[in-house]
């Protein structure tokens, strides 16, 4: 077999190579199980985890038709730097800022969104700030509205927007998420506003 990618090849090796490191390191610590969790739980499964992915970027790199990957990938350095330059900007002004909380936040969200828009196209853009609003209005919201507009704002990133896909989907995670996190592992989510 040729290695048509050598970047795949080193990637998967390396992800392979962590992914069990993680795996061999916690066998030394109690495992538990998945509603309690020992110190070696995290850290095998994800370690798990990273060696499969590094096992499928391994041997994709005998059969890539990219002879550069990075090319595929839309990055826009000069929207990293802004979002840096916010971030620093508002990172440093914080005790100018102390009496308008509202202004940090806003500008802390500015270069948030700055930093998810200077990676790939819109799509990625619009997933990673579904999941930072997810982040952001799990408490206020509760955990159902906040599963819907997670998923909805998911959806309008990808290439296809099925209305009755994404109803069933939205219905299906909601009910997962409730009856999983809420009713099998007792975690104290709100599931609405103001509860």
């Amino acid at each position: 077999m040729q290695i048509k990618n050598g970047k795949d090849f080193w990637a998967g090796l390396m992800f392979i190579g962590f992914g069990l490191a993680f795996v061999l390191i916690a066998r030394n610590y109690p495992m538990g199980s998945a509603v309690r969790m020992g110190p070696a739980y995290f850290p095998t499964v994800l370690g798990g985890m990273l060696a499969v992915l590094g096992a499928m970027v391994f041997f994709r790199a005998f059969v890539s038709k990219f002879n550069e990957p990075l090319k595929v990938f839309l990055f826009r350095p000069l929207l990293l730097v802004g979002s840096a330059v916010v971030g620093a900007g508002t990172y440093f002004a914080e005790s100018q800022l102390k009496g308008a909380p509202m202004v940090q936040a806003a500008l802390a969200g500015v270069s948030l969104l700055l930093f998810f828009g200077s990676f790939g196209p819109r799509s990625m853009f619009l997933v990673l700030l579904s999941v930072v609003i997810f982040g952001y209005a799990l408490k206020p919201l509760g955990l159902v509205l906040s599963t819907v507009i997670l998923i909805a704002l998911s959806a309008v990133g990808g290439h296809d927007f099925r209305k009755k896909e994404i109803v069933i989907l939205t219905v299906v995670m909601v009910l997962f998420g409730v009856l999983v996190f809420v009713k099998g592992l007792g975690l104290p989510f709100n599931l609405w506003p103001g509860e």
